[in-house]
């Protein structure tokens, strides 16, 4: 946890100044598209490697450099938030010229498919990567939060209503193109009742986890200490050859090994973030994508976080600890975000 913190302070420290935010956010989309190119690849290739290791788990599935695919596909979800932001920002300038609908069309294009082509691989490749995860929760809390950042760039005034339309329907056009070349394994889930933790597991791993919370619901059992735990706890119905070290729910988890007050608080402490970051929105006339995507990232971790355990993997706790840095330091006013 002190880790995380310390992405968050330095974070926020160095990336006052609007042009390294920028530079941040550029470089973050980037960065997700790489590891979504090479998942792409290793996908394409036969799905049998995890980086310099054989895949043990998820044939099927893209999880690029990640072993569990649901993980992956928040951490692509985060890039995929930082990349969209940047691909809007390529062309927003040109949404409000006084131009014929023709003409305006035509500069919007070039500039999508020429000037800004990158920007439009880098969402293209990290929705393609988010589909072939067939991450369910993943991929529609991923869906959530882009809704949530077109709908706080269009009530902080940074998009008005009909161009906030003409964006949603342009990233949804992608959101297609990427689903109509990789969507076979999404559709194939959602057609069927299996997951990778089924329905009634999961009731029996909350049922037995709500059971352990209540014997030290104050103090917590100590963090780290949930499979050692919840072994005392595990129903029959849960197979003993399975290893049960996560509880699949953020939440409860925190709240037996922490206790439910230093649950609360930590929790309370992140939305507090977020709030701030939706407080920069109203507060700032300019400089105001990485506040949007601070929020939008909150509840995209936050959602997933009620069905898996993306956000204790180390590389999707930094990207997400980094975001909010981003969002907090630029969603104070511009004469406090100054560097010296």
């Amino acid at each position: 946890l002190l880790a995380y913190a310390a992405v968050f302070w330095l974070t926020l420290q160095l990336a006052r100044a609007p042009d390294r935010a920028r530079l941040a956010i550029a470089a973050a989309a980037l960065i997700g598209a790489a590891y979504a190119l090479y998942g792409i690849g290793v996908y394409l290739a036969g799905n049998d490697w995890v980086t310099i290791y054989r895949k043990w788990a998820y044939h099927r599935a893209l999880s690029s450099t990640f072993v569990n695919r649901n993980s992956y596909a928040t951490f692509a979800g985060l890039g995929l938030l930082c990349a969209t932001a940047w691909f809007v920002n390529s062309f927003r300038h040109l949404l409000g010229i006084k131009r014929p609908a023709a003409r305006k069309a035509a500069m919007i294009a070039e500039e999508i498919f020429s000037r800004s082509l990158l920007r439009t691989a880098c969402v293209l490749l990290l929705f393609i990567a988010l589909v072939l995860t067939g991450s369910r929760a993943g991929i529609a809390a991923s869906l959530i939060a882009l809704f949530v950042l077109m709908l706080t760039h269009a009530r902080s005034g940074s998009l008005r209503g009909g161009q906030a339309l003409f964006v949603a329907a342009l990233v949804a056009g992608i959101a297609l193109l990427a689903l109509s070349l990789g969507g076979g394994l999404l559709l194939e889930r959602l057609s069927s009742a299996g997951s990778d933790v089924s329905a009634d597991d999961r009731r029996a791993i909350y049922g037995a986890t709500l059971d352990a919370i209540s014997s030290a619901p104050w103090t917590g059992t100590g963090y780290g200490t949930y499979e050692q735990v919840f072994a005392a706890y595990r129903p029959e119905a849960l197979s003993s050859s399975v290893l049960w070290d996560k509880a699949h729910n953020v939440y409860l988890e925190n709240a037996l090994e922490l206790g439910v007050p230093a649950m609360a608080a930590l929790n309370l402490a992140i939305a507090l973030l977020a709030v701030e970051a939706l407080r920069g929105l109203w507060r700032r006339r300019r400089e105001r994508t990485a506040p949007a995507i601070g929020v939008a990232a909150t509840v995209l971790v936050g959602l997933h976080s009620f069905f898996d355990f993306s956000l204790q993997m180390p590389a999707v706790a930094v990207f997400y600890a980094f975001l909010m840095g981003l969002a907090v330091t630029q969603a104070w006013p511009q004469a406090r975000g100054r560097t010296g």
